[in-house]
């Protein structure tokens, strides 16, 4: 059969040859609706059977849509993304995702790579740039075709989960290639400003790491710019070019997603889980949560028990 471009959103091709290769494998591999975290790399296979919404914190990651569309709002900007497009996140962001396009006889289906900063630094000094690299508002995300070079990539590392026997050899030497062609397509520009050595996008991903771990403490943005090495003003001003938003919601956000991860998982009533991360007030908790996921999180936990 030919192999006839399938279009994306974006106008990225996804030869219908490997397409449907590449779907019926991941369908092998997810029967039903979830995820399948293969062990290797931080390769991750997602599958969802009809629209709904989806609010989570990501990590640095590549992506691919093999099939469906979807939206996300990471920070304040709005992506949209469909077959054959790739999702690159540099830096953890707070999610608020929508599946626009799924069904039982079409699920979407993404494929998901984590992103090791360390091989980022060590492949970008032997990278060529892009010449034209993507255009968007902030460093943190952005979405463009894939190059056929990532598609083929992407196809040969899903493929190694049914070759389990090579996959200790080969799946190092394919996560490195795809890494390669993402800093050599017009997303690279993105990963080279915020893993190169004493940049500012760097900076910022420092001070990322420190709220993460730091979220139920107060925050003292000067003193946070201070640790990074940066003037207080410029500090503010990267952070938001990076993720769109503030320190201070950047932190807010951090305890909503983790109060809510323990109202769901480990069964916290709303009280506790607002003063677990941090809130002192019941009732400003209760406002940003309910702001931030549209039910306040006394009903968000029942719902969920």
């Amino acid at each position: 059969m030919a192999c006839i471009p399938e279009p994306g959103l974006y106008g990225a091709d996804l030869r219908v040859c490997d397409s449907a290769r590449l779907i019926a494998l991941m369908l092998r591999l997810l029967p039903q609706p979830g995820q399948f975290d293969a062990g290797i790399g931080g390769l991750t296979l997602f599958r969802y059977d009809a629209p709904q919404d989806v609010t989570c914190f990501t990590e640095p990651s590549v992506g691919l849509v093999v099939q469906g569309c979807k939206e996300s709002l990471l920070g304040t900007e709005l992506l949209r993304y469909g077959v054959g497009d790739a999702v690159v996140i540099g830096v953890p962001m707070p999610a608020a995702s929508r599946i626009l396009a799924a069904s039982p006889e079409e699920p979407l289906l993404i494929i998901s790579v984590g992103i090791d900063r360390n091989l980022v630094r060590e492949l970008a000094v032997g990278t060529p740039e892009h010449a034209c690299p993507v255009r968007h508002r902030h460093l943190g995300a952005s979405v463009a075709p894939a190059t056929q070079d990532m598609l083929d990539a992407f196809f040969r590392l899903t493929m190694l989960l049914e070759q389990p026997q090579r996959a200790p050899l080969m799946a190092p030497l394919l996560l490195r290639e795809l890494i390669f062609h993402v800093l050599a397509g017009p997303q690279g520009a993105d990963l080279r400003a915020i893993y190169a050595e004493d940049s500012c996008g760097n900076k910022v991903a420092q001070a990322i790491a420190w709220l993460q771990e730091h979220y139920k403490s107060p925050l003292n943005v000067p003193e946070l710019a201070r640790q990074v090495g940066m003037a207080a003003s410029s500090f503010h001003r990267h952070f938001k070019q990076v993720t769109s938003i503030s320190p201070l919601q950047f932190q807010k956000r951090l305890r909503l997603h983790e109060a809510r991860r323990l109202m769901r998982g480990e069964q916290l009533d709303a009280g506790s889980a607002g003063r677990a991360v941090g809130y002192e007030s019941p009732s400003q908790f209760s406002r940003e949560y309910k702001r931030l996921f549209g039910q306040p999180p006394g009903r968000h936990g029942r719902s969920h028990a």
